[in-house]
């Protein structure tokens, strides 16, 4: 999820960089204003003011809320698992799963083939590096 506002906030400034670029085209002079003086970016001039730093909007507040709330409602329940794929997978998962996170990657893998489950063997290798 940072990620995708680190993505957003470069995305954001790259246009701004290249939009004052096309204004100094446009204005044979350093681009902004028109009077060759740049446009400052960050300031007091720059539409920010009377905005706290470091805070979010409402909109950002309400798209992180339903992000979260949709992200919660989607997760499966340890029943709908049992109930889907059945016991022994979800018992064979957890384990996999719990020496995969101890760094036993290998030990994970050949316990999956072991129990003929392909799918979660791949899954393992795909995980683990150096395997």
């Amino acid at each position: 999820m940072q990620m995708r506002y680190l993505v957003a906030g470069f995305a954001g400034l790259a246009a701004l960089v290249m939009a004052d670029a096309a204004s100094a085209q446009s204005t044979g002079g350093t681009g902004g204003t028109g009077n060759g003086q740049p446009t400052q970016m960050w300031g007091p001039s720059s539409g920010r003011l009377g905005r706290p730093v470091g805070r979010l909007t409402q909109e950002q507040y309400l798209f992180r809320y339903e992000s979260e709330s949709a992200r919660r409602d989607a997760a499966l329940s340890e029943q709908s698992l049992v109930d889907q794929h059945g016991a022994d997978r979800v018992d064979l998962a957890y384990r996999v799963g719990a020496l995969v996170d101890l760094g036993r990657c290998r030990e994970a893998r050949a316990m999956a083939l072991e129990e003929g489950d392909r799918q979660m063997a791949l899954r393992v290798r795909q995980t683990c590096s150096g395997l």
